[in-house]
């Protein structure tokens, strides 16, 4: 497994929160660090890269396969192998920073990661930032903390993921008890200058509700 991540060169400090940024699917650690600068000071970004080698370069958090009918998939038992192994590598990275809270951001393939983990680790993950993805379907996650806080957006003209697979899982969040801040935007599966200008907004708007000193 690759440990490289991405995090500023100066040490975390009392009062900021570290940010785990979840790349999509053949990208990299690069990918969304890049956000870092228009985000609050307040969070201390670490972007990781994931794991697997993709067929055309970059990396992935679990391999996808095409069935007979040409619809890409991911098959239940590669999700939950990656999950169990970020969820040991991000404990490790919240120890060496000394924090036993974290905010998760992901996008695509990483936000579905964002999801699995926020799901089974809602005291460690109380703010997620879920970005043009989705929670998939074949995990019933209860969702269990009513403290947990979600920024959800989606491109109304994504190709990749549609957006209606998105409303899909805002609505399971409805069900389970958490009203997350749910944006579409006129683009693709990509983030705009405003999807990014609301997120900070929201992670400004939501630190304080964390309720404790970090």
């Amino acid at each position: 497994m690759s440990g490289r991540i991405l995090h500023p060169d100066t040490p975390i400090v009392p009062g900021q929160m570290p940010l785990l940024m979840l790349h999509g699917y053949g990208a990299n650690e690069a990918d969304l660090y890049m956000l870092a600068a228009d985000l609050p000071d307040s969070l201390y970004p670490v972007a990781l890269r994931a794991p697997l080698d993709t067929p055309f370069g970059g990396y992935a958090w679990f391999p996808l396969h095409v069935d007979d009918d040409g619809n890409i998939d991911a098959r239940p038992e590669d999700v939950r192998q990656a999950l169990t192994d970020l969820q040991a590598r991000l404990q490790k990275i919240l120890e060496q920073f000394g924090r036993n809270k974290a905010a998760l951001l992901g996008f695509s393939q990483g936000g579905m990661m964002a999801y699995l983990l926020a799901g089974e680790n809602p005291a460690t993950f109380p703010l997620v930032a879920a970005l043009s993805t989705f929670l998939p379907e074949t995990y019933d996650l209860a969702f269990p903390s009513e403290k947990s806080r979600f920024f959800v957006s989606h491109g109304l003209y994504d190709d990749v993921i549609p957006v209606e697979k998105a409303r899909s899982s805002v609505e399971r969040l409805r069900r389970a008890g958490i009203n997350p801040q749910y944006n579409e935007y006129p683009t693709g599966h990509y983030l705009s200058e405003q999807n990014i200008s609301d997120l900070a907004e929201w992670f400004n708007d939501a630190l304080p509700s964390v309720g404790e000193k970090f």
